[in-house]
């Protein structure tokens, strides 16, 4: 074999591993503060190696299925944490329809207590029973504050 032709296959043979050094490198999986997976070949803390540097899984006992069940895990918890997330998302918005709904109805108490000639309580036998001009102004100003407090 000629001197040229050892050169060239030693340089490809170097060329070679050097990309194949490349190509299999550490993995690592996490779960970020928002519930997102991530993937980097840096460690971080936290972070589980789920590829070796040979391309195989990793393991940390021998066997496949200890990684397989830590990331299962990982994926159920944090399946939950966007479950709950959703679900306070529901929550929120069902309360603000409420708060908008007795806002609206406030309101509308208090533009007809404000509008009212006359205010009056039915009594026990469907009788009116006539506020005094003090008894108005006290139950307009009633209305006023929980509008306010209802709608901000």
């Amino acid at each position: 074999m000629s001197r040229t032709a050892i050169c060239i296959s030693s340089i490809a043979a170097l060329l070679l591993a050097g990309a194949l050094a490349l190509a299999h490198a550490n993995v690592y999986r996490w779960v970020g503060k928002h519930g997102v997976v991530h993937y980097s070949d840096q460690w971080r803390p936290g972070a589980v190696r789920i590829r070796t540097e040979t391309g195989t899984a990793a393991t940390s006992s021998g066997s496949g299925t200890h990684m397989h069940d830590t990331v299962a895990t990982e994926d159920r918890a944090a399946n939950r944490r966007i479950e709950r997330r959703k679900a306070e998302h529901t929550v929120a918005a069902v309360e603000a329809k409420l708060r908008a709904k007795r806002c609206k109805e406030a309101k509308a108490v208090y533009q007809h207590l404000l509008y009212a000639r006359r205010l009056f309580v039915v009594g026990k036998h469907g009788h009116r029973h006539y506020m005094t001009s003090a008894q108005d102004d006290a139950a307009r100003v009633k209305a006023r504050e929980e509008m306010d407090q209802l709608c901000g």
